[in-house]
């Protein structure tokens, strides 16, 4: 009997989730005034939480699976040519599956420090890129400032909630995310 193997799409589909849950804060965020001021919005960027889990914890055919297809769908949500997230999250699991032998990825402190490093890496990679067609770029990069350190909050507080989802779902389908095979509960 021939078992499918769904790991890739348990982490796509949580990747999917986290998507649509900063879709939905940006769009909160976005009519959010600070201390009175009309014009002081903040936008969320936590593209190192969608890489980090797929590249620590999951075997390499999976974890790239589930990497380059959640970056083709943060392509899908963002204003950069089509195929930037695919690219950038494909070097970033590239560089994390190279190295992870070295360190202790199942540890979640290991984990919350890879999350901010790919998150900060992405997000100033993906702001040289956006700054360029600004007309104003030293306001922009003000901005890009503020989104850069609300981002870098956020994924500090959400990664151990994010791991934990992704762990406690294999745990409930009693399959260990690195070697697909049965656990007992």
């Amino acid at each position: 009997m021939v078992r499918y193997d769904y790991r890739w799409l348990v982490v796509f589909g949580c990747n999917l989730l986290l998507l649509w849950l900063v879709g939905l804060a940006n769009h909160y965020l976005a009519h959010f005034s600070l201390l009175g001021f009309e014009h002081c919005t903040v936008s969320l960027y936590l593209g190192g939480l969608l890489v980090t889990y797929a590249a620590l914890r999951l075997d390499s055919r999976h974890g790239w699976a589930s990497t380059l297809l959640t970056g083709l769908a943060a392509d899908s949500f963002t204003a950069l040519p089509f195929g930037t997230s695919l690219v950038l999250f494909g070097m970033v699991h590239a560089t994390l599956l190279h190295g992870r032998q070295r360190f202790p990825r199942e540890e979640l402190v290991f984990a919350i420090v890879v999350a901010l490093l790919v998150n900060l890496f992405l997000f100033i990679a993906i702001s040289f890129l956006l700054v360029g067609s600004n007309s104003r770029p030293a306001a922009a990069w003000l901005r890009l400032f503020a989104d850069l350190l609300a981002s870098q909050v956020a994924v500090a507080l959400l990664t151990s909630w994010f791991m934990s989802v992704q762990n406690r779902i294999f745990y409930f389908l009693r399959q260990h995310p690195e070697t697909g095979r049965r656990v007992a509960s």
